[in-house]
């Protein structure tokens, strides 16, 4: 017999028999066999009491129980001098899983030898008996039916809400498991992408500095470069669009210029917009325009708009991109004369993978998630996105708003790295990927450092010990002794001697405050540059890891 207890939701449960056995004069017990209570009693009445008077099983109930269960669907009323109890057996797929039973009942009015009749036949005293069924009114034979008929419904009511409450439990925590799985699903996706893109980027760095090359190499290698930057954006997107509808992301605001925000997300677009040949306009005021914002994710809205306008405007179009204030707002609009948005899409446009109408070459590229991550970024700003569009080939216009922020003051710019003279350092390279490894220890010992490399945890380890390098680049995602605990392993031994630079496929902010506690003074995500790389040695080489508090 399934359990009972499985299904049974007893506040909801208690609540509505509660209220059946008011209205009916009644105390109600769930049972899943004879003598087996599993909620109850409920509503205790004075004959009640006076019959259970503390027994685990009341005269009648286990009896009623028994010829509920293989009744199935009909109501069963069991009476005994003049007392009388009715039930109705739960049944889960076709079997019995237990009854209701509820009493007692009087069917005639009370004889004093009816009572002791039934006293005797169930061991129970006189007195308390008589006193309270002499209280109690009978019911009729046609309201008796009604009562087990209405017990019935409510019960089957229950049984089916319990049902459908469980179903929709075990559907959410298996979506809750399966998005949880799709975001260790993109996270893999992004890892193991990465991971070939990295030697080709660097390979193609070091191929650029091996001497002067025909301009059509020159184009070639830009060409590859690009779309590697292109590929890790698409993977950055797959992981941003996850992270943001789900709420993981947080946001560091900070009072930010909005011309300020607008040019520098107009730099990752502009190669897309020249390859296509727009025309750009962009009108911001001479005022600074503050708003209270996250920079790096406003910079982020704001070139996905810039993204979408040059991919739906067909070569040698037009963007227009202005910026200015209405009422407590900052407000920025991007118009384009695209492809435009067919009225039946207009409403959906911001919502994940949706996409007008594409040709089989699929020229405009893109996933369908741009959008997506505007809209939810812009939410979480406290602001709103809007489009408009008059039809196909129309173009459109996006519009953001957002709260305007208080004034604010110039950041200090960061420290210039690129003047820094480089010593020459003791670098130790450990990647398992073959590729990285060699692409990493060529484009170091191009740049004169000494160079030596390991392929695991364990070998790494020894090296470190061995040569005692200045700097360690180290792949967190190494077989057995991952790159966490190598790079906390490193510290314990070398102290703050050694600079350690994470290099892994993982950006997310668990990754990097993983990597920090660890002990890693920088943490890169590939395909990394050669610029990255000599910033990270830079800050070596400035003293930066002096700051560090931790040791």
């Amino acid at each position: 017999m399934p359990a009972l207890q499985s299904v049974l939701r007893p506040d909801a449960w208690r609540s509505a028999l509660e209220k059946y056995g008011a209205s009916t004069g009644t105390t109600v017990g769930v049972y899943e066999g004879p003598a087996v209570l599993a909620l109850g009693p409920v509503h205790a009445t004075p004959t009640f009491e006076a019959v259970h008077r503390g027994r685990p099983d009341p005269a009648m109930f286990s009896d009623c129980v028994r010829q509920c269960l293989p009744n199935r669907d009909t109501p069963v009323i069991l009476e005994e001098d003049g007392v009388a109890v009715f039930g109705i057996g739960l049944n889960l797929a076709g079997e019995a899983i237990g009854a209701v039973v509820a009493g007692y009942c009087l069917t005639a009015f009370p004889e004093e030898a009816s009572v002791r009749r039934f006293t005797q036949r169930h061991g129970l005293p006189l007195s308390p008996l008589w006193r309270a069924i002499r209280a109690q009114a009978p019911v009729t034979g046609r309201r008796l039916s009604l009562y087990a008929e209405s017990l019935a419904a409510l019960t089957q009511t229950l049984l089916s809400e319990n049902l459908r409450s469980q179903e929709y439990e075990q559907t959410a925590a298996r979506l809750a498991e399966a998005n949880q799985a799709k975001d260790h699903f993109l996270a893999m996706l992004s890892h193991e992408l990465r991971n070939p893109l990295a030697p080709i980027r660097i390979a193609m760095q070091v191929i650029g500095k091996g001497g002067p090359s025909t301009p059509e190499v020159q184009k070639a290698r830009q060409i590859v470069d690009r779309q590697v930057v292109h590929l890790s954006r698409l993977l950055d997107d797959l992981l941003d669009v996850s992270r943001i509808t789900t709420g993981k992301i947080n946001l560091r605001k900070e009072p930010v210029n909005l011309a300020t925000a607008v040019a520098n997300a107009l730099e990752p677009s502009r190669n897309l917009i020249q390859e296509r040949e727009h025309s750009l306009y962009v009108s911001l005021p001479e005022a600074p325009i503050w708003v209270d914002a996250d920079p790096v994710r406003l910079e982020q809205i704001i070139t996905n708009l810039f993204n979408n306008a040059a991919r739906y405007t067909p070569p040698k179009g037009h963007i227009r991109v202005s910026a200015g204030r209405e009422n407590a707002d900052a407000v920025l609009r991007v118009r384009d004369d695209g492809v435009g948005i067919p009225a039946h899409l207009l409403a959906r446009v911001f919502d994940l993978f949706t996409q007008g109408e594409r040709s089989v070459a699929r020229s405009e590229g893109g996933l369908g998630i741009g959008l997506t991550i505007v809209r939810n970024l812009v939410e979480l700003h406290g602001g709103s996105v809007t489009v408009a569009s008059e039809g196909a080939e129309r173009g459109c216009e996006f519009v953001v708003r957002l709260p305007l922020g208080k004034i604010g003051e110039a950041r200090p710019e960061p420290a210039a790295t690129a003047s820094v003279v480089l010593p020459i350092f003791r670098i130790l390279v450990i990647e398992d990927n073959a590729d990285s490894r060699e692409m990493l220890r060529s484009i170091l010992e191009l740049e004169g450092h000494q160079v030596d490399v390991a392929e695991d945890g364990s070998a790494g380890l020894e090296a470190a010990r061995s040569a005692r390098p200045d700097v360690a680049v180290i792949d967190i995602g190494l077989p057995g002794l991952d790159g966490y605990e190598v790079g906390r392993r490193i510290r314990s031994d070398l102290g703050l001697a050694a600079t350690l630079i994470a290099l892994t496929g993982y950006g997310q902010a668990e990754d990097r405050r993983r990597s920090e506690d660890a002990g890693f003074d920088a943490h890169l995500v590939k395909p990394v540059t050669a610029e990255q790389i000599r910033d990270a040695l830079a800050k070596a080489a400035m003293g930066s890891r002096m700051n560090r508090s931790r040791v």
